[in-house]
């Protein structure tokens, strides 16, 4: 015991000679990122901001131009703030002097739900920059579950089930590796096999893998020219000769063992494939993407964009500054 006691004196003296300094970088300092995000904005998608920030001209100018709220909403993704709440309460206490006015949580909400086809479009605009930097003719397309409830609370919870209210309806799946049945989403992805995002959707959880297929036309000129690799559950020839008359896309899937023209997969392809769980995996450990504390689609919907808006910055981001494209975790220290 009188050990101890020494030992802890020590501790304490020598805390006391050496207080700890106070931080003198910015490091994943939330002005320093939201800067950073909102001067690529300018840059990169200037042609979506042209009213003064905005998207479009208002009548009555809003506290907070659509330009401030896709790239506070991109910023909080970036620093992992998934709350709202804790979000406002942060930037009321430590940043008063980062906007002269600034707005109720509640209209950031709404502001920036509506706005969540101009975060689609920023996602988009900066993922062409990095397409174009970095061509690549292979696209890869997988799916993850998006949970919004326990499968115990099926009957009891109506969050994302209004039909009046939600475009899409959280619905009951199945998936091998949350090794259950859930109730949420489905979201299809497609990215090149560099891991550059090129097009995303989100469907109910009951809802086949091969049904996103079936929605691409020749309006998807973005995916025209490239070979689209996935697993077995696109498999599908009527889809698959569609794809390549109508958009020049080449469906390129593994041969079930069964089929009659059986042929060996390219290990090449399976290790291209495999990038895309590398994506999935960070938009699990990153952005925390099936943590969702939304109560509607349109909330939810937005809060993917946002994170999948976040991670292509931050991609965006390694590539200006000469870094690995794909270690993002830390790409906005400063």
């Amino acid at each position: 015991m009188e050990i101890k006691k020494i030992v802890h004196i020590i501790d304490f003296q020598y805390i006391k000679k050496n207080p700890t300094s106070s931080k003198n970088t910015d490091m994943h300092d939330l002005k320093v990122i939201y800067n950073k995000v909102k001067s690529t904005l300018q840059s990169e998608a200037k042609e979506y901001f042209v009213f003064d920030g905005n998207f479009k001209n208002y009548p009555h100018k809003p506290k907070m131009s659509d330009l401030e709220t896709v790239s506070l909403a991109i910023t909080a993704e970036c620093l992992q703030i998934d709350s709202e709440n804790y979000l406002w309460a942060k930037l009321e206490k430590d940043y008063p002097y980062l906007f002269k006015d600034l707005p109720h949580r509640t209209s950031y909400n709404r502001r920036r739900r509506s706005l969540v086809d101009l975060i689609s479009l920023s996602n988009q605009k900066l993922s062409d920059v990095l397409y174009d930097i970095n061509p690549d003719d292979t696209l890869i397309i997988d799916s993850m579950p998006i949970p919004v409830c326990h499968i115990v609370r099926e009957r009891s919870s109506k969050v994302c089930r209004h039909e009046s209210r939600d475009e899409v309806l959280a619905t009951k799946g199945k998936n091998i590796i949350m090794n259950g049945w859930y109730i949420g989403y489905k979201l299809h992805l497609i990215t090149t096999s560099t891991g550059v995002y090129r097009d995303m959707l989100i469907t109910g959880a009951n809802v086949h893998d091969s049904y996103f297929l079936k929605l691409i036309t020749s309006k998807d000129d973005h995916l025209s020219g490239h070979t689209l690799l996935g697993d077995r559950g696109y498999i599908g020839r009527a889809t698959q000769l569609r794809l390549f008359e109508e958009v020049n896309l080449q469906v390129d899937i593994p041969y079930r063992k069964n089929q009659k023209d059986f042929k060996k997969y390219s290990h090449a392809k399976k290790i291209k494939r495999k990038n895309i769980e590398v994506y999935f995996s960070q938009l699990c450990d990153e952005f925390m993407i099936k943590r969702n504390y939304a109560k509607s689609f349109s909330g939810i919907h937005a809060r993917i964009n946002a994170k999948l808006t976040a991670k292509t910055f931050k991609q965006y981001w390694n590539l200006k500054n000469n870094k690995p494209l794909n270690q993002t975790k830390h790409a906005l220290a400063a």
